[in-house]
């Protein structure tokens, strides 16, 4: 698309989404797990983004990687496994500090994005390199739980009524 700038559309997606939500989240998920998921699930408005969070999850938790309640009510379908909270839960598991949680969250999450505009060929896989340097270089923290970026949901909306799809979530 021409005009479009896809480095900046990411940077907006990374600040307003995945730090504001699946990281902020964490924090709550490693003290309460069960709120936790209901919150992110509730907070991710079209359905294949709260279908794609929960088979993340879901992968995640078949994985028994850790041994946790809420990861057993997961695998029974007793609770929803949104990817954020079951990252959480297997870190507090393995003892990882929260921080170090937040921050593979935020770089497993903002790769994906970045390889996903490699493979359409958007930005090439140098200029993806740089751009999770440079947003990474101002990670911290502190984020409170409030993501927004209502043209994302527009967008993610309308792609679930489009054909083909281009990832299948």
């Amino acid at each position: 698309m021409k005009g479009f700038n896809v480095k900046e559309f990411i940077k907006d997606i990374f600040e307003n989404l995945i730090l504001r939500g699946d990281v902020a989240i964490v924090r709550f998920a490693y003290e309460n797990p069960e709120d936790a998921d209901e919150i992110i699930f509730a907070s991710k408005l079209p359905k294949e983004i709260r279908e794609a969070s929960v088979n993340l999850g879901l992968s995640l938790a078949s994985l028994r990687i850790c041994n946790h309640p809420y990861i057993e009510k997961v695998l029974r379908g007793e609770a929803k496994g949104t990817y954020p909270v079951v990252v959480a839960v297997c870190c507090k598991a393995f003892n990882i500090s929260v921080e170090d949680c937040m921050a593979g969250l935020a770089y497993s999450e903002l790769a994906m994005l970045v390889f996903s505009a490699v493979r359409l060929k958007a930005i090439n896989f140098v200029e993806g390199q740089k751009l999770i340097s440079e947003l990474l270089e101002e990670f911290r923290t502190d984020y409170e739980f409030e993501p927004f970026f209502p043209i994302l949901d527009i967008i993610e909306k309308d792609h679930e009524k489009r054909e083909p799809k281009v990832f299948l979530s």
